[in-house]
């Protein structure tokens, strides 16, 4: 066919009469002239007859024929009495032959032609279609005739131009479907035929085919169709057939999207199941014939207009004769209209009757899958055009769609199988929104056939549950699949998209995720053992597909869905879901059911009879009939009952149709009791309608009136029907009888019309029914019984009853095509993916714990992630939850997950059967690393690793937020670290900041110190490794244990534990509290395998409880994780560790809780003086390293904010904790910040109780120093200046504690201690710094010493005497001590010294402050320490001379300033001479010196009486 670029203006004008002979070549197709290609046409074919036997002949009348065609001649022969038509021996010659002449003829024709478009184109055809159609002629030439018109085809001789086109067409058409011809041999035949099949479809496809009536294509269609229908054929000629027809299909559907749509058409035919093909006749004569001697199944009644069209070309072969005149030109007026609706609508029931299931036996298997696969190229060109066409659409929707079903559900056969498969696919994707009934119920059967034991426990529309699909063959079932999978594969949102068809229409049932829940079963591998095993990668192709839609479509969501209001098909989602829930409940417990209706507003009042039989009337289609029925039958329901009955409408109905439409909502229960109170109802109910049916009829307008005659008129008469209620009731009951007696198998002998009949005599209000109605019953109950659908599940009754009711809802509505928005689509994925989440996660979760290759693995762990993606963008926190715990249980790192090795591969043999924790340097990297059994096997663990890093990135993108799944995680971590994989400091700043020291990792079991070569593989090192498995030196790790170590160090390092816990401690506080009580769900026990890292492990766990107790500040927390810091078997240094968790615990709790006698329960405040006092057994030595962690937690007891404050400040065993630290040079700085701050921002706090203590704990800081001697004798002894920063940090402490102690005067100035003996504490305690041994210490004690003397403000409490008394005599009398001054030889001389200038400072300045006596006892005290110091302190040293000459200065002062005073005089004879003794004992000299002359005589003669006085009471006494 020529290209339609070229072809002429479609139209049906006369081409005009050219002028010249030759035509315009520019309007061709092609070159040559048309009349004379004719001609040559002519005269192959007259030249191929010539030489056939049937016409042969020879001499002129060969070539010139034997008169006109159309016998312009034969009427001269006729009235000359000739005739041409029989020789002269009675045989009429062969050149009469019309056939033959035509030839002779039309070449005759057109040699004197101008313009062949002049000449109609059915004259010109004629002879050529003559021969095609004429049985008589051979093959070859039918063959001929067949180029011929193909050829004038193709060069548009026969063309929009041609006079008389469309009958032209027509009989072309008709003469093809009529090719006879005498048969030959059977290659030749087919030939013809081939080409007869060639030239049929070139005219459909050309443009020509618009001018065809339906009844010529509906010819073509069904010659085609029976050709390649018929088994009996040549393979090679059905083939051809077959593909013709697909094109003619193709052509005639392509069609439709130019046809008007019809609005109402009632002249289409819509029942097709007798329709059948015509007889495959064309061809050969005598292979016609023997067809025809063999039954053919599908006879088709040909139409007659085209016979009678191709009449004028029978008369040839009837005849005898050709037709003696020109064929009239028709009119534009008389023109056909082009084929249609109708052609296509014939064509389409054609092979619905083909593939109907009634039809299977008449049909071979080949000929549906052929007629299945025409359908779907239908569907395929014009499935959007169809709904526009409401007699197509019916089509599809009912017995297209019905017939595929039954062939997907019973079939078996691979092919049949497919190309149902195939059109329910075509159907599914271009019809979906017109067939949701019918893809429900499809796709429903089709799970149930593959998987029966889906159909347990679903919760369906009534019609859908539980059919009995019998299972299929396992490669039937990977047909259904994979034909299945088009669906979701062509349409990222297919699911989504089902999920707003059917799960949120609310008479629908969940199939999206029925579907889904269906493919996640058959995912897993354990499927393949009833399917095949290609089953299970095809649905897991689809879960993944579902996941990655969902994903991608929230990645390009730009808005935030909780802003954005709720669909309303969301809300009827839910509405569904409480729905179906009470449903449920309902038909399990009726009456809780319908409370549950009522709280969930279905119903407004469940006392409220009318709405609750409403109820019943318009939702029975969920709930179960048999329940039901009970419940309405019940006397105590007789009210609902009766409301429910009077819902139906029964007018114009039988009594049969009626009780079919009510038996359709419930069943009838067992009981004839109450089986007897519902037919009464139905009959009260039934009576009611028919009478209100009778008042409307007299209420009818005259026009009506006559309507409704006319049509009675037209039908039989037959009186109306209208029982009371008493025939009603009998006749109700014998149809319930009946039904049973007709289709139950256990009856033998059925009961007959005539026996109903008789039955029912004098019923009908006394009378008998009329026999006609009765009939009519009898008729329908025994064509179709009365059944519950639940009850024939599987069976072709429940199949017909369940499409009727689908179809007949389908009726009632249309489909409504609603676009949704991006934004609106991802909320129905959140609903839809909330529902679906667990089993999707389980499934992934199985198939990767089965998967082996890495490209699956990942594939699937891609979609774990995206899953997980998912649900933190929906929030969808419990699946996030269990999608942890599963993902945990795939590291191999959790008691609940198999272990590495156990899922490791037969070939991983490689390795030792055990593998000790050992420590090893590596020699190339710089690193020691610890191998152990875990670290081995998880690096060869490829989707453990993958677990590893996608779990803590979903832990991390999920904010950390904990859940009761971190218990697993917390396991992973303590598996870590158990194993020398996890660094255990993650709160280093906390542990700076208390001084807490490092923890350790845990400890190996070997430790190798020596380095190892990396990747020192070979057979030495082999060998190698092998003996030292018999020796005593721990064995070392192989080189494959390393390279696997080192992949499980990469795969911790890359999961960042330590910002897992960063993350959790910016968590909210009740995150904090969860966690906290998941790690001491999670306490190691203590035992002979955990002993290795069981202190480690509880300290590293205590640690991080406290630390996020501490930021959760929950008190409860602090009560639970103090109950657990008491741990059997930690060392002692740890101790002081738990020691300070707990001091930081007590000091956060709200309230000090208090002593319980009941439950003996110590208060909180006994338990941390307890922990307190417990202390004191701690060894020194662990003190001074360990003790630096709690300063800070005691101190922290005592600050404003602690709730032990007022209870500890003054507490004496407090403080004596705090001097016991204080003597630890290194903890010293922190309490003198402490006590700082005291002094300066709260010095209240200072008070008579506690004054002491404070005293005191500087005293034991300051006493501290006195090791610095050590270096300062060092030092003299070396005679080098001391350079050693330790030295000089201790004298600077002990300095800073000596000014803390001299700035306390400020303290006991207040008047709150003037009522106490403190006055001289604070002399007291810096005297005792000075005799420190260390010289900076004490020198410094005694600067401030002086300083505090000499301007303190005397008292009547603070008395120069006590100053003396208490201050500077004890400080005098610990310098004259031996073991006190060999501490410091060489210095303390100085001490003396500086001391005694103190002391003569002192006792100058308040030398006339003294009451009565006390300043003589002042003095002779000084005098007495002076004569001690000089007696031990100077010999000690010695010094004697340097300290006399500074003490002899010193006395001298004094004396000068006694005698000044009056106090020391001559007259004072006692205090006089005491004085000047005890003088001489250190300057004998001094005395004279310091007397005048005249003082000196007066003293001689003293002496000298004394001395004489003294003589004479020794001779007394001898006397």
């Amino acid at each position: 066919m020529a290209p339609s670029s070229k072809s002429p203006t479609p139209g049906f004008s006369h081409v005009k009469v050219r002028a010249n002979h030759h035509q315009d070549q520019t309007t061709n197709m092609v070159g040559i002239d048309p009349i004379t290609l004719m001609i040559n046409e002519c005269m192959i074919l007259s030249s191929a007859m010539r030489k056939s036997t049937r016409w042969s002949q020879s001499g002129v009348a060969a070539i010139l024929g034997a008169g006109d065609i159309f016998g312009e001649d034969e009427s001269l022969t006729h009235s000359l009495g000739l005739s041409s038509s029989v020789s002269n021996n009675g045989v009429r010659p062969t050149s009469d032959n019309p056939l033959f002449s035509s030839f002779l003829q039309l070449r005759a024709i057109l040699t004197d032609a101008v313009d062949i478009y002049q000449i109609d184109s059915l004259t010109l055809l004629q002879p050529f279609l003559l021969a095609v159609k004429s049985s008589s002629t051979s093959g070859h030439i039918t063959s001929l005739a067949l180029n011929s018109i193909s050829k004038f085809l193709k060069y548009e001789i026969i063309s929009y131009k041609s006079e008389n086109l469309q009958s032209t067409l027509v009989q072309i058409s008709s003469s093809l479907t009529h090719c006879r011809f005498e048969a030959a041999d059977q290659n030749s035949d087919d030939a013809v035929l081939l080409k007869v099949l060639r030239l049929l479809e070139e005219i459909i496809e050309s443009p020509l085919s618009n001018l065809l009536p339906n009844e010529v294509v509906s010819e073509i269609i069904q010659t085609c169709l029976s050709l390649a229908c018929n088994k009996k054929r040549n393979e090679v000629l059905r083939r051809a057939a077959e593909m013709a027809m697909i094109s003619i299909t193709f052509r005639i559907f392509t069609k439709l999207k130019h046809i008007k749509p019809e609005s109402k058409n009632d002249d289409l035919q819509t029942n097709f199941n007798d329709t059948q093909l015509p007889e495959d006749i064309i061809g050969g004569t005598e292979y016609a014939q023997s067809l025809m001697g063999t039954p053919v199944p599908e006879i088709h009644p040909v139409q007659e207009d085209s016979e009678n069209r191709s009449e004028e070309l029978d008369t040839t072969d009837k005849q005898g004769t050709a037709p003696a005149s020109k064929p009239k030109e028709p009119s534009k007026s008389e023109l056909e209209e082009p084929y249609d609706i109708i052609c296509i609508n014939e064509f389409l029931g054609i092979l619905i009757s083909m593939i109907s299931p009634t039809n299977q036996y008449q049909h071979m298997e080949s000929t549906r899958v052929f007629a299945l696969n025409l359908i779907n190229t239908a569907i395929e060109v014009s499935g959007i055009e169809i709904p526009k066409h409401p007699s197509l659409l019916s089509l599809v929707s009912d017995p297209i769609s019905k017939h595929i079903v039954q062939i997907i559900t019973t079939t078996d056969s691979p092919a049949l199988l497919q190309a149902s498969l195939q059109l329910f696919s075509t159907l599914a994707i271009m019809l979906g929104t017109h067939l949701k009934s019918q893809i429900e119920l499809t796709l429903t059967l089709i799970s149930q056939s593959i998987l029966p034991s889906t159909s347990k426990n679903t919760k369906q529309t009534d019609n859908l549950k539980n059919a009995n699909v019998s299972s299929r063959n396992p490669i039937s079932k990977e047909m259904l699949i994979e034909s299945l999978s088009l669906l979701w594969t062509r349409s990222p949102t297919f699911f989504t998209n089902l999920f707003i068809d059917y799960d949120c229409d609310f008479d629908k049932s969940d199939l999206a995720v029925k579907l889904l829940e269906f493919l996640c079963k058959l995912s897993l591998s354990e499927s393949s053992t009833i399917t095949t095993e290609n089953v299970p990668p095809i649905c897991l192709e689809s879960i993944l597909l579902f996941i990655s839609g969902v994903n991608d479509r929230i990645k390009g969501l730009n808005k935030d869905l909780s802003d954005l209001p709720i669909p309303q098909l969301i809300e009827n989602k839910n509405q569904k879901t409480s729905f179906i829930k009470c449903a449920d409940l309902l038909n399990d417990k009726p009456k809780e059911g319908i409370k549950a209706l009522e709280s969930n507003g279905f119903i407004s009042d469940q006392k409220n009879i009318p709405e609750l039989a409403n109820f019943f009337f318009t939702k029975s289609g969920r709930l179960n009939k048999k329940v039901l029925g009970e419940f309405l039958a019940k006397p105590s329901s007789i009210e609902i009952l009766r409301s429910f009955i009077k819902l139906f409408d029964f007018a114009e109905m039988r009594v049969d149709e009626a009780l079919r439409i009510l038996l359709k909502t419930f069943r009838l229960p067992g009981e004839s009791q109450q089986i007897e109170r519902i037919v009464e109802l139905f009959a009260e109910r039934y009576v009611e309608c028919q009478a209100e049916s009778d008042a409307n009829a007299v209420k009818l307008s005259e026009e009506e009136k006559d309507e409704k005659n006319e049509s009675a008129q037209k039908a039989p008469i037959q009186e109306p029907v209208r029982p009371d209620r008493d025939s009603v009731f009998i006749l109700s009951y014998s149809i319930i009888l009946l039904n049973t007696d007709l289709h139950n198998p256990q009856v033998k002998k059925q009961m007959m019309l005539d026996d109903y009949k008789r039955n029912l005599r004098g019923v009908y209000n006394g009378k008998d029914f009329p026999e006609w109605y009765l009939a009519k019953i009898y008729q329908t109950i025994k064509d179709k019984e009365i059944i519950m659908p639940e009850e024939h599940h599987g069976t072709d009754k429940w199949f017909d009853d369940t499409w009727n009711n689908l179809i007949s809802i389908q009726a009632l509505s249309s489909p409504i095509e609603t676009e949704h928005s991006s934004e609106e689509v991802c909320q129905f994925d959140k609903v839809l993916f909330e529902s679906i989440i667990e089993i999707l996660i389980s499934t992934l979760i199985s198939v990767f714990k089965e998967a082996s290759d890495d490209h699956i693995i990942t594939r699937l762990m891609s979609s774990i992630d995206k899953c997980a993606n998912i649900c933190l963008y929906y929030n969808l926190g419990s699946s996030i939850d269990k999608l942890i715990g599963f993902l945990a249980d795939l590291t191999t790192l959790t008691s609940t997950g198999v272990s590495s090795r156990a899922s490791a591969s037969p070939s991983a043999d490689d390795l030792r059967d055990e593998i000790p924790v050992t420590q090893i340097r590596l020699e190339e990297k710089q690193q020691t690393i610890t191998t152990s059994e875990m670290s081995v096997w998880f690096g060869r663990d490829f989707k453990a690793q993958l677990s590893v890093v996608v779990l803590f990135r979903l832990i991390k993108k999920n904010d950390c937020k904990i859940s009761p799944s971190w218990s697993k995680i917390i396991e992973i971590i303590f598996k870590l670290f158990e194993n020398c994989l996890l660094e255990p400091n993650l709160f280093s700043d906390f542990q700076k900041k208390l001084k807490i020291p490092s923890l350790s990792k845990v400890r190996p079991r070997f430790t190798i110190n020596k380095t190892k070569p990396v990747n020192s593989s070979g057979l030495l090192s082999t060998f190698s490794s092998f003996l030292k498995g018999y020796s005593d030196q721990p064995p070392e790790p192989t080189d494959q244990e390393i390279e696997s170590t080192l992949s499980t160090i990469d795969c911790v390092k890359s999961i960042n534990i330590p910002s897992i816990f960063e993350m959790i401690s910016r968590g909210p506080p009740g995150d904090l509290a969860l966690f906290v009580e998941l790690l001491l769900e999670s306490f190691p026990k203590y035992n002979d395998e955990s002993k290795r890292y069981y202190e480690t492990e509880t300290l590293f766990l205590l640690e991080i409880c406290v630390c996020f107790a501490l930021l959760a500040e929950d008190d409860t927390l602090f009560r639970k994780v103090l109950s657990k810091s008491d741990p059997e078997q930690i060392s002692p240094k740890n101790k002081l560790r738990l020691l300070c968790y707990k001091l930081l615990l007590f000091r956060k709790v709200t309230d000090g809780k208090i002593e319980n006698k009941e439950t003996e329960t110590p208060s909180d405040i006994s338990t941390i003086k307890s922990l307190i006092v417990d202390l004191h057994t701690f060894d020194k030595e662990i003190l001074s390293k360990q003790g630096a962690q709690l300063v800070q937690p005691i101190l922290s007891l005592i600050d404003h904010e602690s709730w032990c404050f007022s209870q500890l400040i003054n507490d004496e065993d407090y403080w004596k904790v705090l001097r016991l630290l204080g003597s630890i040079q290194i903890l010293a700085p922190e309490l003198l910040d402490f006590v700082e701050g005291l002094l300066k921002n709260s010095p209240k706090d200072i008070s008579p109780d506690n004054y002491m203590f404070v005293l005191g704990l500087l005293d034991e800081i300051s006493s501290s120093g006195a090791i610095g001697s050590q270096f300062e004798q060092e030092s003299d002894a070396k005679q080098i200046k001391i350079d050693d920063p330790f030295y000089e940090d201790l004298v600077v402490v002990s300095k800073r504690s000596i000014t803390l102690t001299h700035d306390l005067q400020a303290i006991v100035q207040r008047e709150d201690f003037n009522s106490n003996d403190l006055s001289f504490s604070l002399i007291q305690a810096l005297a005792h710094q000075c005799f420190n041994p260390c010289r900076e210490v004490r020198g410094f004690a005694l600067s401030n010493l002086q300083l505090l003397v000499l301007s303190v403000e005397t008292t009547d409490h603070l008395t120069p005497h006590g100053i003396f008394e208490y201050g500077l005599f004890p400080l005098l009398s610990e310098l004259s001590k031996i073991e006190v001054l060999q501490t410091d030889p060489k210095g303390f001389v100085k001490t003396q010294s500086e001391t005694l200038s103190l002391t003569s400072k002192v006792f100058l300045k308040y030398s006339n402050d003294f009451k009565g006596e006390e300043i003589n006892q002042v003095w002779l005290g000084i005098l007495d320490h002076i004569n001690t110091l000089n007696e031990k302190g100077a010999k000690v040293s010695n010094q004697e001379v340097a300290f006399k000459e500074s003490v002899s200065e010193l006395i001298k002062n004094m004396v000068l300033v006694l005698q000044s005073n009056g106090i020391l005089t001559p007259e004072k004879e006692e205090i006089w001479s005491a004085t000047w003794q005890k003088i001489e004992g250190v300057n004998p000299e001094l005395q004279a010196s310091l007397m005048p002359q005249e003082t000196k005589v007066e003293q001689v003669e003293q002496v000298e009486e004394k001395e004489q006085l003294e003589k004479q009471d020794e001779e007394k006494e001898k006397a």
